[in-house]
């Protein structure tokens, strides 16, 4: 359980400052040939989502944030599969398998199955 939580955190941060470098990046090229800006809740909702699930990961002896993780990780699934089939976003099969990771994580964690890790110590 502690590997899954380490890989799951790293792999959020990755997620993370990806989306942070290829919006800035996307933005640019928008600058440049004189298209309108993006609305900054394209970045800010996702990240917000990230951040309830790496705060899940960090205390997942605190309920309400493993509650919470999971309604962001159902959010960010509507808007992958949303992704995938309005814009032929299939990058997004990456999103859905940490997606179904990190479900794995919160049943595991919110049904105790998770050893002492779910009560608060070291697993």
């Amino acid at each position: 359980m502690k590997t899954l939580r380490w890989v799951l955190g790293v792999l959020n941060a990755l997620f993370g400052g990806f989306l942070v470098f290829l919006w800035m990046v996307a933005e640019g090229f928008r600058a440049s040939f004189g298209a309108s800006e993006n609305s900054p809740l394209e970045i800010l909702l996702p990240l917000a989502a990230q951040a309830v699930l790496l705060a899940a990961l960090i205390a997942p002896h605190r309920r309400a944030l493993l509650h919470a993780g999971a309604v962001a990780a159902l959010g960010l699934a509507v808007f992958c599969v949303w992704a995938m089939v309005a814009e032929a976003a299939t990058i997004m099969g990456y999103a859905l398998v940490y997606i179904a990771a990190w479900l794995v994580f919160y049943w595991r964690a919110a049904t105790g199955k998770a050893g002492c890790a779910s009560r608060g110590t070291a697993s």
